[in-house]
């Protein structure tokens, strides 16, 4: 038994390096307003996580959709020629597009965003930083991820998540925590980051950047599906706020908000398996040993430490809120623990969505998760309007639930034979 167990540890040593790595790269955003919560009041909070879903709608939408397509084209360029600078330039484009988007709609729409989210002018112009940091950081990580440089992606995460929180930590000691500082360091951690990782690139590989008709063409319209999808998902996971912000108080929403930030780190944990095996997936799509073994002896072994993961969360997180927060946050736990059902599903079902993004089913599994998200706003609605803010959870939860069995089915229907 010690020594299968020590057999299966050292099989999964580069998984299990990236993972601890990737968990504590994706550690500052899933602190940040558990963190918060100790010295805001619900209310602000809660206008702390409206101000950010404005954010993480551009982010979701434009910037992470073209993450995919960057990781599935820069494989296939850097096995033929050992580059990837046709890829890289294309979603540096994109990139800039967003950002140069992102600004337009702030001042178009300024006035519109302090109502909907109770920030001041100032914390909203400090918006735009917050998203050229998110742009930086996706935008590095994905070079490190196409040229399959997963240890160092993670790395690359994890620091920028050391320097948030010490300045998190500094400025909490040293001053005051508030919106405008925390702001502040969404843009000072990547950045700084970025400029130290970068040179230790292998620049040869992705410059000098190239712009290519037959690379971008392909890579615009995986994007504009993968946008599709990121509106989908940021909506499955956001769109709460937007039914909440009509019918529940600011405190009742920044209680909401915690709670779903930690089945929200549950699902970042989650991903790192699916991000991991991407490059993996795509490299041998069309090797059917090796996907017999990702999907049968990988996948049962990595769901059930995955299991054994959420079962540990569910007893632990109650005792963490009722210590940390001293009973302002209680009902947290309840919408926690009705979202973890959305986790489960998600555990079973996330191993998919390598193999739909190899074999680039990228269409239907965006209009899946698009008929999950009408579905989810009307049961919110619904659920909300009678049983409050838990109601919220409950839709959530559902949605999952369906948008789980949607791409089962669908694996089992059309993708398992061609490649098994």
């Amino acid at each position: 038994m010690i020594d299968w167990f020590k057999n299966e540890i050292h099989q999964g040593r580069t998984l299990l390096s990236y993972g601890m790595l990737r968990v504590g790269g994706l550690g500052f955003s899933f602190l940040m307003p558990i963190i918060l919560a100790v010295y805001l009041s619900p209310e602000v909070l809660g206008i702390y996580s409206l101000g950010m879903m404005i954010v993480y709608g551009f982010n979701s939408t434009i910037v992470l959709s073209s993450s995919k397509p960057t990781i599935v084209f820069g494989v296939e360029e850097f096995a033929k020629n050992q580059k990837i600078s046709r890829t890289i330039t294309s979603r540096m484009i994109v990139l800039c597009i967003s950002f140069i988007l992102f600004v337009f709609v702030i001042f178009l729409l300024k006035n519109q965003i302090i109502l909907f989210t109770k920030l001041t002018e100032s914390q909203v112009f400090l918006l735009i930083p917050v998203f050229f940091g998110m742009i930086v950081e996706s935008f590095v990580a994905g070079v490190f991820v196409a040229l399959n440089h997963r240890i160092r992606e993670s790395l690359f995460l994890l620091v920028s998540s050391g320097i948030s929180i010490i300045l998190l930590i500094m400025t909490q000691y040293l001053w005051e925590i508030t919106l405008e500082k925390l702001f502040v360091i969404f843009f000072i951690s990547p950045t700084v980051t970025a400029c130290f990782f970068i040179k230790k690139s292998e620049y040869e590989k992705f410059m000098p950047l190239i712009y290519d008709k037959s690379a971008f063409k392909p890579f615009i319209h995986y994007t504009r599906w993968m946008a599709l999808g990121g509106t989908s998902v940021y909506l499955l996971n956001w769109g709460d706020n937007i039914i909440l912000r009509k019918l529940a108080t600011m405190e009742e929403i920044g209680v909401y908000n915690l709670g779903y930030q930690f089945f929200k780190g549950q699902i970042m944990i989650l991903a790192i398996m699916r991000i991991y095996f991407l490059p993996f997936i795509s490299e041998h799509i069309n090797n059917k040993e090796k996907i017999v073994d990702y999907l049968t002896n990988k996948r049962q072994k990595l769901m059930l430490l995955g299991l054994v993961f959420l079962v540990f969360l569910f007893f632990i997180v109650p005792e963490f809120v009722s210590i940390t927060y001293k009973g302002r946050y209680e009902e947290s736990v309840v919408v926690f623990r009705i979202l973890m059902i959305g986790a489960l599903c998600t555990l079973y079902s996330l191993f998919y969505d390598a193999i739909f993004d190899s074999l680039k089913k990228y269409r239907i599994i965006q209009t899946f998760t698009a008929c999950c998200v009408v579905v989810n706003l009307l049961l919110d609605y619904i659920l909300v309007s009678h049983i409050g803010f838990i109601g919220a959870a409950m839709a959530t939860a559902l949605s999952y639930f369906l948008l789980s069995c949607a791409k089962v089915f669908y694996f089992k229907k059309y993708c398992q034979p061609l490649i098994l």
